[in-house]
């Protein structure tokens, strides 16, 4: 009888290692996946002590803690690191996918008041920089890996040199879930290019200063 007992706790134990290999290998193959289309995964996993996290904020961008669970996201180059650490994982639905539909396609772009997409934003930085040649310049930081372009636009009255102003650097949507700045930023750019040669407070500004205002 005790052999016996001893077999079905060896079964057991052995059923439940394979069962959890095979979740970590379902889980690995998800974080695979997102990696390659997104270049980064978000995943939840628990931690015994809160100590850990001083370790892994070193490794991975951590998102949420919430009692002995953490949230993350990590990319290609972390990631594996993360893996070393040997902590099991749940790879979740990446926030970058829940799409919310901010666009209201009854009013017009230029009353900045709703969200552009990102096809009429780049509409829209293109439309400065082409109505306003002589204060705008048009510039692209980078290009991420959805393609989307890191755009800037540089306001001064001569926008192609570099002159010895002031330089202002306004910088919106740093965080991807603070989208306040993006349109106020794109109601800037507008206010001083059509105020341009009629406000003398905004002329004073644009013919002293280089503005740089990179909305989203």
């Amino acid at each position: 009888m005790r052999k016996l007992y001893v077999f079905i706790l060896l079964f057991a134990c052995l059923f439940a290692l394979n069962t959890s290999i095979a979740q970590n290998k379902s889980e690995l193959i998800k974080a695979n996946n997102y990696l390659a289309q997104k270049g980064e995964v978000y995943f939840s996993f628990n931690i015994s002590s809160p100590s850990e996290i001083l370790i892994l904020t070193n490794i991975i961008s951590i998102d949420n803690v919430k009692n002995n669970k953490v949230w993350a996201y990590a990319n290609r180059k972390n990631f594996p690191k993360f893996l070393e650490q040997n902590i099991p994982f749940e790879v979740l639905p990446h926030p970058g996918d829940a799409v919310v539909d901010m666009w209201d396609n009854t009013k017009g772009i230029w009353q900045f008041d709703t969200y552009p997409t990102y096809s009429e934003y780049e509409t829209m930085m293109q439309t400065f920089a082409t109505n306003y040649p002589n204060i705008c310049k048009l510039d692209t930081v980078a290009i991420l890996p959805s393609g989307h372009k890191l755009l800037i636009i540089k306001i001064t009255d001569n926008p192609g040199a570099d002159e010895n102003e002031p330089e202002f650097l306004y910088t919106g949507t740093m965080h991807g879930d603070e989208t306040t700045g993006y349109v106020l930023f794109l109601r800037l750019i507008n206010y001083l290019t059509t105020n341009y040669g009629t406000d003398s407070r905004v002329t004073n500004i644009v013919n002293n200063m280089e503005i740089w205002i990179c909305p989203l």
